[in-house]
């Protein structure tokens, strides 16, 4: 019931179907049974009368029992509740969380989420708030060849790979470049946002988002269901604290000179400024794509809309 209530597509069909169900039996009560047998008849003022008496007796029992299983149920399994996230609920979810929390930790692999929805979406709120925002980013470190060609093989595993374009150890590259100078961008034209950048030598198949009320833990499929865990349980600062040890264990991108990149950056321009960032060396941006980096930056798409 916990379960049924807690969740708002559940909750609005299973009201329907109660509230349906009352309908057809009070029908069925008052005007068909009195159809067959007029014996059976019922005073309307004694069924209400007996309803009331009836309802007030399992209110005390529902809250006598409630009362005495809360006080039973131990702290540490109060603090320890982690909950089973439908994947229709996830993106509005994050979209809550993003015009509400004040700071967000984001642990994943390339960021395509990342760059088309949550810092645009924290920006906005920023704005309209007029309340900065922190936000933490953690992903794979495109200058790690092995550990890029390693995330590549495992999205082709997946079943998602077939739909979303072949990956290789460039696309990996590519899209995390376009993260991360999507993230300066705004750093640089949004005063009010505070952005810091680490690039991490191993992946997860799980990526975590983390916002002042809750962490959502998700994987690279839109059909899969996420975890949640809410601010103040054992979960919820365990993942925190797991995103404090893998950046202590990362690079961290330090550049604080201006980022703009449009449609008119030219190909010369992007490579010189993913060298100066410090993403790749001059001849491993030889085998990138710029246009595709360009791309990624200017036209950018929520990876799971479709």
């Amino acid at each position: 019931m916990d379960n049924i209530l807690s969740k708002k597509h559940y909750r609005r069909s299973f009201f329907t179907v109660v509230i349906l169900v009352l309908v057809i039996a009070f029908i069925l009560r008052f005007i068909g049974v009195p159809h067959f047998y007029p014996s059976a008849k019922v005073d309307l003022t004694k069924f209400l009368v007996s309803i009331l008496d009836t309802l007030t007796v399992s209110l005390l029992i529902t809250v006598f029992i409630g009362s005495f299983v809360f006080w039973l149920t131990p702290e540490i399994i109060k603090k320890s509740t982690m909950d089973i996230i439908e994947p229709k609920e996830i993106n509005p979810l994050f979209k809550k969380a993003a015009a509400d929390t004040k700071t967000w930790i984001i642990k994943g692999a390339c960021g395509r989420y990342t760059r088309a929805v949550t810092i645009p979406s924290l920006a906005q709120s920023a704005k309209h708030e007029g309340i900065g925002r922190d936000i933490r980013i953690i992903m794979l470190d495109p200058a790690k060849i092995d550990t890029c060609e390693e995330y590549a093989n495992y999205r082709r595993s997946l079943k998602s790979a077939s739909t979303r374009g072949p990956w290789t150890k460039e696309k990996v590259q590519e899209e995390v470049i376009a993260t991360v100078l999507t993230a300066l961008q705004f750093k640089y034209k949004e005063p009010l946002l505070t952005i810091n950048i680490h690039l991490a030598s191993t992946f997860s198949a799980f990526r975590l988002d983390i916002s002042d009320s809750y962490v959502i833990v998700t994987k690279e499929d839109k059909e899969a269901a996420g975890l949640r865990a809410d601010a103040g349980t054992y979960f919820y600062n365990s993942y925190k604290d797991e995103t404090r040890l893998v950046e202590r264990q990362s690079k961290k991108v330090q550049f604080d000179r201006p980022v703009e990149v449009s449609r008119k950056t030219s190909e010369e321009d992007l490579k010189r400024l993913i060298i100066d960032v410090g993403l790749l060396c001059e001849k491993e941006v030889e085998l990138v794509s710029l246009e595709n980096i360009l791309n990624f930056i200017n036209d950018p798409r929520e990876p799971y809309s479709k």
